[in-house]
């Protein structure tokens, strides 16, 4: 997954304007993966592989253990 095909699923999560979540993103070659956040650090930050599967995290968490927990395997379950 990419930033152009993860921006959509970021900007869903965080209630951000698609062009709001594709200009706060970066890549994560080293985990296959993209990290989104809000900038006003209302709804968090999450974590896009390339499989799609995601890790949320709210702005009490800092950046590193987000990172760490993401490369750890943990993810965000999705209940339908």
């Amino acid at each position: 997954m990419n930033t152009r095909t993860a921006t959509p699923i970021a900007a869903r999560i965080l209630a951000l304007r698609p062009n709001d979540a594709a200009r706060n993103s970066r890549v994560l070659p080293e985990i296959a993966a993209v990290h989104f956040w809000d900038p006003s650090c209302v709804a968090g930050a999450v974590i896009i592989g390339a499989d799609g599967a995601y890790l949320c995290a709210d702005a009490s968490v800092p950046w590193e253990q987000h990172l760490v927990a993401y490369a750890a395997g943990h993810r965000t379950s999705v209940t339908q």
